[in-house]
C-alpha cells in the first residue's frame, strides 16, 4: 500500500490531476466565495487546466503513458505562457488585447450599447492588477504555480521516459 502511493506521486500523470484539480477548485473559491470575476486571460488558463485535467483522466486508463506524459508538459507550458502573458498586462509591459478590454465588438447606436453595459455584468480587465497574497499579485501566483507544476512533469517525464 505505502509503495503505491509513493508510486502514484512520481507518476506526471497523477500529479497533473491533482494540481489541476486544486487550480480549478481554487479559481472557483476565488470567483464564487470572494466575487473576483475572472478576465479573459484567466478564463485561458482555466481552459489549459481543463484541458489537463481530461487528458490526466484519460491517461489513467491509456495504455502509452509517455505520450500522456508529453501531453501534459505541453498543457503546463500553454499555461505558463498565459501566466506570463498576463502577468505583462497587468504590469503594462504590453498593451491588452480587444478581448483583455471587454471591447470585442461595437454593433450598436450609443444607446445601445449604453443600455447593454449596464444591464451585463461586470467584465474583468486583464490589466487590472489583481488581489495580493503576500505581496504577490493572484496572477503571479499562478506563473508561480504553473512553472511549479511544468518543472515538475518535466523532470517526473524525463525520468519515466529514461527507465
Amino acid at each position: 500500500m505505502n509503495l503505491q502511493i509513493k508510486n502514484c506521486f512520481t507518476q506526471p500523470i497523477s500529479i497533473a490531476l491533482i494540481f489541476s484539480i486544486l487550480a480549478l477548485i481554487i479559481a472557483f473559491f476565488l470567483q464564487f466565495v470572494f466575487g473576483l470575476q475572472p478576465c479573459y486571460l484567466c478564463m485561458l488558463q482555466r481552459y489549459g487546466f481543463a484541458v489537463m485535467l481530461f487528458i490526466s483522466l484519460f491517461g489513467l486508463i491509456f495504455y502509452n503513458k509517455n505520450i500522456i506524459s508529453i501531453l501534459l508538459c505541453f498543457c503546463s507550458l500553454y499555461i505558463i505562457v498565459i501566466s506570463f502573458w498576463h502577468i505583462g498586462v497587468e504590469l503594462q509591459w504590453w498593451a491588452a488585447s480587444l478581448e483583455c478590454s471587454g471591447m470585442t465588438e461595437n454593433i450598436g447606436t450609443l444607446q445601445e450599447e449604453l443600455k447593454k453595459a449596464l444591464n451585463s455584468p461586470a467584465i474583468a480587465t486583464c490589466d487590472q492588477v489583481s488581489p495580493k497574497i503576500m505581496g504577490i499579485t493572484l496572477v503571479q501566483w499562478s506563473f508561480i504555480y504553473g512553472l511549479v507544476l511544468f518543472i515538475i512533469l518535466t523532470i517526473l517525464t524525463i525520468r519515466n521516459i529514461r527507465d
